[in-house]
């Protein structure tokens, strides 16, 4: 599961906004992008399991490693 707070953590740490996460991942490196609106729900906890491959890019725009993104351990 995603950890919507240490995704927008990360992303405040480098100073980008929602949009210029939306923007970046439009590059064609990488395999999916991200909307604003979709990171935002992510962020919120509305949405809490992206795909692996959409984890993968935020971790690689955010400078992070996955396990950095996800909740672990016991529920």
């Amino acid at each position: 599961m995603l950890n919507g707070k240490k995704v927008r953590e990360f992303r405040m740490n480098l100073g980008y906004t929602a949009r210029d996460i939306e923007n970046l991942t439009k590059n064609p490196k990488y395999e999916t992008s991200i909307s604003k609106s979709y990171l935002e729900e992510l962020e919120r906890g509305d949405k809490k399991n992206p795909s692996l491959e959409k984890v993968v890019v935020l971790a690689n725009i955010l400078r992070c490693k996955i396990d950095d993104l996800v909740v672990t351990g016991e529920y």
